[in-house]
């Protein structure tokens, strides 16, 4: 390379530095006389000059300062590592072709896989591709083996026309070493790639971590981060289908969804929902949103666990500081779920909160790590010291029969509820370390809440009042016909609502209402007039109005009439209906959805009781279930 390089172009592109008291004793006085070369050279110094005051001739120069200004692998110049002696800018080339050796003759084989893949470049790109997997669609982390990866170059060496008599063909032994090295660079070039060719995907979601980039949004303050995910319970449970505690069965169920909403600059837990569905749904999460934002939890007043209780320091962080109710948030952290993407989450968090949305990769736990760490730290001091867990996978602490030692055991969900209902709230309470620095999630809540230099960012209460929060707002037709005695109504999810004064209000026919819906209660609905003029409230035709019941459950009903699963007889309340075949046909699945339908009636029940009426547990007839009182929270 030209000597017209100059200083400025050097700092400018970027070189290696070198620390000299790392080096040997002679490698450190030879590397300083190089250097002291150099720099004179850039310094416009002749050659002469430096070679009277380093010792360094005019040839050695050259080569030197060439070394020096050449470009690395990484775009800067090698720059002071060339000068090192014994530090090679290229690995070594062979020139000449290996000569005829016999059979136990050593040595002279030097470079020789360079040459042979320079003389035969299809070799190595079609062996990267293999040692990658890259024509892999399924079957990523299956064993990874160097012995097979030898055979297949064997084979590529044939098919490129390698004779018998050259490297690696004529080695009766192979070549395994010389591969195996060639396999170790190939798969440390790119260590993504490599991390899922031998380890799978779980390899592939752990690469993504620790990379040593900085974060982008990296200093941030308490609620300016709100991480949402979701995480299933590795266990069976047994469900009570009567509702009778005194009364046992054998219905079990196998996957409890959590999802919980976890702050990132404190570790609190807002808000922890479980849902009884095989997957979660855009609702849940609404619901999740909205406790987590409302802070409506408060301890059980009974526990029938023997020993579980709440420490002193133990609550939620609305419980805990009121003044925490609808403070507002700087973004909600999510993953791509689809469910995340649904358009009632997205209102709910933009439109009507304010709330930014991230939507972060899928697979991804370190986007989301301290939601990511809470599920561990459940699913090990909980679900898999049960019974009747079935592990983190076949291989990895199941326990044997399962479902049976659910059964067997009594392994109630209710149990399970409780538990985890004291352990979220003692979790909020216990001193972590890292960022925490000793303190417990709701210390650093309440340090917040005394900082004299912040104004709280809270909602106003007559905002979340006119919101009605957690409602949702759908466009519908008014329809009827005076011609044909129709009296004006709309129509929701296959049912028909009208009132008193709508069935009097011909004039309204083809206009659109808004109507306000309470997603826990389908029965009825409040009307809005197009200049937004509260209308009245709207109420179900018969079929659907004395149980109450969910948005989910009744399109859950209307999805599995329409697929012929089950029939309403005439007269039949469609609620009551589609529980007899639920429980008719017991399967994980219907099982998942009668707990489901048993929750959503509970809360529609409490919901007209005031709260002094709450029913409660009788003392007497108070669980000890012995299951739970190993634990690690309990110690």
């Amino acid at each position: 390379m030209s000597s017209a390089i100059s200083r400025e172009r050097i700092l400018s592109v970027g070189f290696q530095i070198v620390d000299p008291a790392l080096l040997s004793s002679d490698s450190r006085e030879k590397y300083l006389k190089r250097k002291e070369a150099i720099e004179l050279k850039l310094d416009n110094c002749t050659g002469s000059e430096i070679e009277r005051i380093t010792g360094v001739d005019k040839s050695e120069q050259t080569r030197l300062f060439k070394r020096y200004t050449t470009l690395n692998e990484s775009g800067v110049f090698f720059g002071e590592s060339a000068l090192v002696p014994g530090f090679r800018i290229k690995p070594y080339q062979r020139v000449k072709p290996p000569q005829f050796k016999h059979t136990e003759a050593q040595g002279g084989l030097s470079g020789v896989l360079g040459y042979t893949l320079e003389k035969h470049p299809e070799i190595a790109e079609k062996f990267e591709k293999e040692v990658f997997r890259r024509d892999f669609q399924h079957g990523h982390g299956a064993k990874f083996s160097k012995k097979g990866l030898c055979r297949y170059f064997y084979d590529l060496c044939k098919a490129a026309g390698v004779h018998t008599d050259e490297w690696p063909l004529n080695k009766l032994r192979g070549a395994r070493k010389t591969i195996g090295v060639y396999i170790d660079t190939i798969l440390q070039n790119d260590f993504k790639r490599a991390a899922l060719a031998t380890g799978g995907k779980t390899a592939l979601t752990h690469s993504k971590a620790g990379t040593g980039w900085i974060p982008l949004l990296e200093d941030f303050d308490v609620y300016d981060f709100i991480e949402i995910d979701s995480w299933h319970a590795d266990a069976f449970f047994v469900i009570y289908i009567n509702g009778d505690k005194r009364v046992k069965t054998e219905d079990v169920i196998s996957r409890i969804w959590m999802i919980a909403a976890v702050c990132r600059r404190s570790n609190a837990i807002l808000a922890i929902k479980f849902i009884f569905s095989s997957e979660i749904r855009a609702q849940d999460l609404v619901d999740l949103i909205c406790e987590a934002y409302a802070g409506e939890w408060a301890p059980r007043k009974v526990l029938n666990v023997r020993d579980m209780k709440y420490t002193e320091s133990a609550g939620m962080p609305c419980y805990a500081l009121p003044q925490l109710r609808y403070h507002t948030w700087g973004s909600v952290c999510l993953d791509n779920a689809m469910q995340h993407h649904a358009n009632n989450v997205y209102e709910l968090a933009l439109h009507t909160l304010g709330f930014a949305t991230n939507y972060g990769p899928l697979e991804q736990p370190a986007r989301r790590p301290k939601v990511e760490g809470l599920f561990k730290r459940i699913a090990a001091n909980v679900f898999h010291q049960t019974v009747s867990t079935t592990g983190s996978n076949p291989q990895n602490g199941r326990a044997e029969s399962p479902e049976k030692a659910a059964i067997h055991y009594q392994v109630d969900v209710d149990d399970a509820l409780e538990v985890m209902d004291v352990l979220t709230a003692n979790y909020n309470g216990t001193p972590q370390g890292g960022a925490n620095k000793g303190n417990s999630p709701l210390a650093i809540l309440r340090g917040y809440c005394l900082e004299g230099d912040y104004i709280l960012p809270r909602t106003h209460e007559a905002y979340i009042n006119s919101i009605a929060l957690g409602s949702i707002v759908r466009p519908v037709k008014v329809t009827g016909s005076i011609a044909k005695g129709i009296r004006p109504r709309i129509k929701l999810d296959q049912a028909i609502y009208t009132s008193p004064d709508l069935a009097e209000s011909p004039h309204l026919i083809g206009q659109l209402l808004s109507v306000r819906i309470n997603p826990h209660d389908y029965r009825k609905v409040k009307a809005y007039l197009p200049g937004g003029v509260y209308f009245g409230v709207l109420t179900v035709e018969a079929a659907w109005r004395n149980v109450p019941h969910s948005v989910t459950t009744r399109r859950l009903i209307n999805r599995a009439l329409a697929k012929k699963e089950f029939q309403i007889m005439e007269g039949e309340n469609p609620i009551v209906a589609w529980q007899k075949h639920i429980r008719a046909n017991a399967s994980a699945r219907n099982n998942r959805e009668t707990r489901r339908l048993q929750e959503e009636l509970q809360k529609a029940t409490w919901s007209d009781v005031p709260e002094s009426q709450e029913p409660t547990t009788d003392s007497a007839m108070v669980s000890t279930s012995e299951l739970w009182r190993n634990l690690a929270i309990l110690r």
